[in-house]
């Protein structure tokens, strides 16, 4: 929402400044042309810096290099990262991450946990302004087989039995998962 009442305020801002009627001019200060450059850097970075990211990491053939591959698909690490690592700003260097562009463009994609018998884990789920919006896993759903329907903005269709919708404000989220042999009672 407060990205939604940002934007608007942006845009309103660089529309009313471009669309005057021939002959007419509004002018802006130097520091109200600042404030809007700003606001629009601050709104709008974290979506291109995502999106390169997304870019680099489904561009790859499935297996060809461990932890990216197609989108839609989770593509997992067999090694934890080195120091020289830089797709992602600041990964655990000591976790094997699994992880899964979404692309909702056509179509909602179900997402499916098993059931981890008491095993921790999480699936957060992070938009394109890396903000997580849902993370179902022990701590949020329990550890039992789980199936989410992820749906686009605005989608309205019928979820089916047996599925959880989580609706994500954005059409590419990431799926960041990091499996765990630890076992927690309830």
């Amino acid at each position: 929402m407060k990205h939604t009442a940002l934007a608007a305020a942006v845009v309103t801002a660089l529309f009313a400044s471009s669309t005057v009627s021939a002959g007419a001019q509004i002018a802006l200060t130097q520091q109200e042309a600042q404030g809007i450059a700003v606001e629009a850097y601050l709104y709008f970075y974290p979506l291109v810096s995502v999106d390169l990211t997304r870019r680099v990491a489904t561009n790859v053939e499935a297996g060809k290099v461990p932890g990216f591959g197609p989108v839609n698909m989770f593509h997992s690490f067999a090694a934890f990262p080195t120091a020289d690592f830089k797709t992602v700003v600041r990964p655990n260097f000591d976790t094997l991450y699994s992880s899964a562009f979404l692309d909702m463009t056509k179509e909602p994609v179900v997402v499916s946990a098993p059931d981890t018998n008491g095993r921790y884990y999480l699936l957060p789920m992070l938009d394109m302004w890396s903000d997580v919006f849902a993370s179902p896993g022990w701590r949020t759903t329990g550890t039992q087989a789980g199936n989410f329907l992820i749906t686009p903005p605005a989608w309205n269709g019928d979820v089916p039995s047996g599925m959880t919708r989580i609706s994500a404000p954005t059409l590419c989220p990431l799926i960041s998962s990091s499996p765990t042999q630890r076992k927690f009672s309830r």
